[in-house]
């Protein structure tokens, strides 16, 4: 008899209706964060999180109104992946039926089963309620059991975990890092939408993740398919409604007499100006105006109302922890650099990139000549001279069936005015050699030439200090790639074979990864050398990246308005023709690079670049007048010791008899 009270109960609250309670006010009431996984363990609070109210309680109006899904692009550290669980379990205690949570991996899938899902089961009442815990109820590290279902915690690399199951709800985590095509079935995204039609009723996708690109991911459903919510804010001055939007409202505010450019560089004169009527928000105005944040769409209303999905966003600019000028300082980072400023939209703003460099002229590369300023300006070079600043040369080279082009490039960092550093590049050498017997194949013999005009050479200084040598040489493999390995082979690491991949904008590969050693054939040998390494380049970030220094302008240390790319008086016009070929052209896969004609040197151009990244001289840390002074004061420090050993004198060896 003492059974059954407690089995009533269970039935009560088995099929007791819901508590009628929006997303929001259901987390601040049931959800616990757990220790170690953010700095505020505990109770959820909306106010600490004030802009993700609107934004978890979007869901539920997305399911009122019929959605097929709801897209969020958010920034990091704002807790929109924990917003998202807490309307995970919000539905799970509304729902029946199975629910599938897909990241990335299937590491972090069990990660997540184990640190986040199972501590919601453990400690949030009405989730508690309905668990079904330990092995003999079925529940598993990625498999969470509940009496109205489950909750099947998969990564995204593998079609079964996406096919096996009808789903009722289908949460996506970080939706740009998965495979735009899994094991040939097609998108992800559109399998996950086909397992949620065997469900009558109501049912939804919900996708989330820092997002990359227009054409991949969060950008492509919220540009594409959503009605693109924006987080508006009331004005505390006119009382206007308005959305925080860095490219719009922050501005540089020069003080005292200074030039843009100085100011630019200091975080401090960041400002953010309000839209409506033009007064300067401070932070703690900015703070107190995301107390109340309300997500309204920002394109036409008819067009919104054709929309099936959901968008909604917040970026660091909402969150009360992160003050303009800590912003300010990490948008500065990415003004010379393409790579940090990706980093800073998507990740900050939360955010699509657009490259706003699209194609180059020949005329923008002329315009980075260096011109003698005076006779003995040292800084102007002709080619094969090495200026000053250059502190290590490496060369990129291009194999075609008539002709083996390559280009040298120095790489140096000079001091800004602010005190930081800049890499910048110069062009050394290039040339081409034309094959005396053009064959549609490639031998080893034929790329012997290229020792005497990369690996042989030492490009003299224009001011007399000496020599430089190529430290690294990237060759393509893309073509006759034995040919190229084998030349590759016995040369301490200088020569080094790359292969381009990755070649649209919706990738997310690194801009230089290493390869596997290759294996192949030559002559009846098999061949496995671990001392060679291929370098797989993602050429599109790569060539964004480089493009991008091209109408780069800074001002040195003294005062001197100068360029990324420097290039001899004498470049030949055929080479500035080449590497302005390049364009991006938008296509149905995202940003393409394409050529209007010849291209080799601009690829060299490009290995040349991902040959001076993996030397990755910003850990050398240091200017190349820095790198002398010290090189000096080792020396003196040296030549210290050993003035020091000379001076004292020597122990009388004894010679003991035992």
């Amino acid at each position: 008899m003492g059974l059954l009270p407690e089995a009533l109960s269970a039935a009560g609250h088995a099929w007791r209706p819901p508590e009628d309670l929006r997303p929001s006010e259901w987390a601040a009431r049931y959800r616990y964060l757990k220790p170690g996984t953010t700095d505020e363990p505990g109770l959820w609070s909306n106010d600490r999180f004030p802009y993700l109210v609107s934004i978890m309680d979007a869901v539920d109006e997305a399911l009122r109104t019929g959605k097929r899904g709801l897209v969020l692009m958010k920034s990091g550290q704002g807790g929109g992946s924990e917003a998202m669980i807490n309307v995970l379990y919000w539905l799970r205690c509304r729902y029946a039926g199975a629910f599938l949570y897909l990241i990335s991996k299937d590491e972090l899938a069990r990660e997540f089963g184990r640190e986040r899902f199972s501590y919601v089961d453990e400690t949030s009442p009405p989730v508690k309620e309905i668990a079904q815990r330990g092995r003999a109820a079925g529940e598993l590290t990625h498999i969470k059991r509940y009496r109205k279902g489950k909750i099947a915690i998969h990564g995204g690399q593998s079609v079964l975990n996406i096919e096996s199951t009808p789903y009722r709800f289908v949460f996506v985590d970080e939706v740009d890092s998965l495979q735009s095509e899994i094991a040939g079935r097609g998108d992800p995204l559109a399998t996950a939408e086909v397992r949620t039609d065997a469900f009558f009723g109501k049912t939804l996708i919900i996708a989330f993740a820092h997002p990359t690109v227009k054409e991949h991911g969060a950008g492509e459903l919220y540009y594409e398919r959503s009605d693109q919510r924006r987080g508006h804010v009331e004005c505390p001055h006119c009382s206007e409604w308005f959305w925080l939007n860095w490219e719009r409202d922050v501005k540089v505010l020069p003080r005292g007499g200074e030039s843009l450019a100085t100011a630019e560089r200091d975080p401090t004169r960041y400002a953010y100006v309000t839209p409506c009527c033009g007064v300067e928000l401070t932070d703690g105005e900015r703070y107190s105006a995301c107390r109340n944040v309300q997500q309204r769409s920002t394109i036409d209303p008819e067009e919104a109302a054709k929309k099936t999905w959901m968008g909604v966003h917040f970026s660091q600019l909402y969150m009360a922890n992160k003050p303009l000028a800590f912003l300010a300082s990490k948008h500065i980072e990415g003004l010379d650099d393409t790579g940090k400023s990706r980093v800073f939209t998507n990740k900050r703003l939360g955010d699509v990139f657009v490259p706003k460099v699209l194609e180059t002229r020949a005329d923008d590369w002329r315009a980075c000549v260096v011109l003698p300023r005076d006779a003995d300006d040292t800084s102007a070079y002709r080619l094969g001279q090495v200026p000053p600043a250059v502190r290590f040369l490496t060369a990129g080279q291009d194999s075609r069936a008539r002709e083996l082009h390559y280009s040298v490039w120095g790489w140096g960092l000079v001091a800004t005015e602010t005190g930081g550093t800049l890499l910048c590049g110069w062009l050394i050498d290039c040339g081409v050699i034309e094959r005396e017997a053009p064959t549609p194949t490639l031998d080893v013999e034929d790329l012997r030439p290229l020792e005497q005009v990369i690996y042989q050479p030492q490009w003299a200084r224009t001011d007399d200090t000496g020599s430089l040598g190529v430290e690294s040489c990237y060759h393509d493999s893309g073509w006759q790639p034995i040919a190229v390995y084998e030349f590759c082979r016995g040369r301490g690491g200088r020569a080094v074979p790359c292969k381009g991949a990755a070649e649209t904008s919706d990738s997310t590969a690194p801009v230089h990864r290493w390869g596997a050693s290759p294996r192949y054939r030559v002559r009846g040998v098999e061949v496995s050398d671990t001392s060679l390494r291929l370098a797989r380049l993602n050429t599109y970030r790569l060539k964004e990246q480089l493009i991008a220094l091209v109408g780069r302008r800074f001002v040195d240390g003294d005062g001197e308005r100068r360029p990324r790319i420097h290039l001899p008086v004498d470049v030949p016009d055929e080479w500035l023709a080449q590497s302005s070929a390049e364009y991006l052209a938008e296509t149905r896969k995202g940003l393409v690079w394409k050529a209007r004609g010849p291209n080799h040197w601009a690829d060299c151009n490009a290995y040349a670049y991902a040959a001076a990244l993996q030397l990755n001289p910003f850990t050398r840390g240091r200017t190349r007048a820095e790198v002398q002074a010290a090189e000096a004061a080792q020396k003196e420090a040296r030549r210290n010791v050993s003035n020091r050993r000379a001076a004292k004198p020597a122990k009388r060896r004894i010679r003991r008899r035992y």
